[in-house]
């Protein structure tokens, strides 16, 4: 058998939880399979480590936003095959598994978009003989948009942190953070359904406190938005690497996550892992993925995520939450999320 990964993803985005869980699968299974082959897209976008390739690699030759919507061209040999992103083999292989992350194209995109997107990723869930899920919600979504799909060959398996990017010590912390007020931290993507409207409304809410923000450059309009609302009391970090976003963590009051919608939100596990208490919405994969470690918001509105905030920054709530994140970070595990997708391989 040879174990075929396609690794489309690394070519789409430069961050992002679906790169970041791919690449811990390729570098599992490339060290602990002997007949594992990549498929590489023909730029590589992605900005994380990746292993040693394997000894077969095949690269794509036309530009990444088109064969995402190819067919993935298959080493020779190649009969069990896994794709990071919905595409299917040109091909047909003796065991086919797909990975479905959330539903959030059918929830926000509209037109041809969603068309492209959503006939690809029903084309790979009915030709799958096993559907990884990365959440129950996730699961639930699926089988709620494809009824017809035999539920049996829908599983879930969670992701996962890593304890030696994400943990909660602080001794190498002094200096990269010196100096910084109070903050609540935002990590990620903004637009939308993301909801960083709320988290500013929250930190608005809260006037000893600012907002630190992770993710990509800030726009004029939302400088301008920050600026009316909380006038100097934001910190711009911009991207980060994981050693970095541990650090900021690590220091921060609070993390926030707002989001309407996820389908796993591993970035709640990131800051728990830190010791860094979460307060995040009471929707969607956050109850799943935080349990009773994390402070959930009922209501998506400033006022109940600054009434979070003050609750969560007395001391004897924010060491109980701290206390339970580290409980519900050890629930999750990459060894047993790896291994068990290797088990659908085989």
């Amino acid at each position: 058998m040879t174990l075929v990964l396609d690794n489309i993803i690394f070519g789409l985005q430069r961050f992002g939880g679906i790169s970041t869980y791919w690449s811990r699968l390729v570098d599992h299974a490339t060290r602990r399979r002997p007949d594992t082959a990549w498929v590489m897209p023909r730029t590589l976008t992605f900005a994380g480590a990746l292993p040693t390739p394997p000894a077969t690699v095949r690269h794509q030759l036309l530009p990444d936003r088109l064969t995402r919507y190819l067919s993935c061209p298959l080493p020779a040999g190649g009969t069990v095959f896994h794709s990071s992103y919905y595409r299917l083999p040109a091909r047909r292989v003796r065991r086919l598994v797909t990975t479905v992350h959330d539903f959030t194209y059918e929830r926000y995109r509209r037109g041809l978009p969603l068309m492209i997107h959503h006939r690809e990723k029903r084309r790979s869930i009915a030709a799958a003989d096993i559907v990884i899920c990365v959440s129950q919600s996730t699961r639930d979504d699926l089988l709620g948009q494809f009824p017809a799909i035999d539920p049996s060959k829908v599983i879930v398996i969670p992701l996962a942190v890593d304890p030696e990017m994400f943990d909660p010590r602080n001794g190498d912390d002094t200096a990269p953070t010196a100096g910084l007020p109070p903050y609540a931290l935002y990590v990620g993507q903004r637009g939308g359904y993301k909801r960083f409207d709320l988290a500013i409304a929250a930190v608005a809410r809260s006037t000893d406190l600012a907002l630190g923000i992770v993710g990509p450059p800030l726009s004029p309009d939302e400088r301008q938005s920050l600026t009316q609302q909380l006038g100097t009391r934001w910190i711009e970090f911009g991207p980060v690497d994981n050693a970095r976003l541990g650090q900021l963590y690590r220091a921060a009051e609070l993390y926030m996550f707002p989001s309407d919608y996820e389908g796993f939100g591993l970035p709640i596990l990131e800051a728990m892992a830190c010791g860094c208490p979460v307060v995040a919405a009471d929707r969607s994969s956050f109850p799943e993925v935080a349990g009773d470690a994390a402070l959930l918001v009922g209501e998506q509105n400033g006022d109940a995520y600054a009434a979070a905030i003050a609750a969560v920054r007395s001391t004897d709530r924010r060491a109980a939450l701290v206390a339970a994140g580290q409980r519900q970070v050890a629930r999750f595990s990459w060894e047993r999320t790896l291994a068990a997708t290797l088990a659908c391989y085989d």
